[in-house]
This record gives structure tokens, sequence and C-alpha cells, in this order.
């Protein structure tokens, strides 16, 4: 199955620790990251991104990731994912703002966003 961004997916921000060898980590992203989020069955498209100049405004984040899911029920298949879980838990330790995955609030190591398109250039009308 050839996957493809859909009409839902979750906008995850973040920004990595203080100290943190940037080009080392856009290496991890580029080889064990991506590739681990794009293998899972959940998951229809992930990209990551990085903010490399603020045009207008301020933002709290340096990076994100764009994580198209099938539907907005999805939440449980991709964050219910053991594999996932462990993942995310791995990530905290290695890059996480406050590296301990079971820190009450995660909020300062990264933020989840579901979202739905609402309009494209592929819309119906």
């Amino acid at each position: 199955m050839v996957k493809t961004r859909t009409r839902t997916m979750f906008l995850l921000t973040y920004t990595p620790r203080d100290g943190v060898d940037l080009d080392e980590y856009h290496e991890w992203l580029r080889k064990v990251d991506n590739p681990f989020f794009n293998s899972r069955p959940a998951v229809r498209h992930y990209t990551n991104w990085r903010v490399v100049d603020r045009k207008l405004g301020t933002s709290t984040f340096t990076h994100f990731d764009l994580l198209y899911i099938d539907d907005l029920d999805s939440y449980e298949k991709v964050f219910g994912d053991q594999a996932v879980e462990a993942f995310a838990r791995e990530w905290v330790r290695k890059w996480g703002k406050i590296p301990d995955p079971d820190h009450p609030d995660q909020a300062q190591n990264y933020q989840v966003l579901l979202c739905e398109r609402i309009a494209g250039p592929d819309d119906e009308g």
C-alpha cells in the first residue's frame, strides 16, 4: 500500500534540549525517527521539519513533525502502539528538555495536536 497524506494528521511540536548537537539530531531524524514512524501500520505519511526563521511573531518550538493518519479516531492506533510508546520514551531520554519519560508533564518535551484539513487543492467543491 502506498502511504499518502490524508485529511487528518497530528502536528507534533517540540524543541530539543539545550546542548543537543543539531547536526547529530537531524541525522538521527533521517536515519532512525522518520523510517520508524513511516513503518508503523497506523501512520499514512510522516515528515520532520525545523523552523529556520521567524518571519512574523514568535513560536514556542524549533521543530515539528506532520504525522498523517486515517481519521479522527486513529489516535489510539498510533499512540496505543507499544512500539511507538517505547520509541517516544527513548526520544525523551535522548533529546527531551526534561529527559525523564516518567515526568508527569510531557508537554514540556513535546506537544501533540490532532488536526483536520478544512480545504486543499485536491478537495472537491
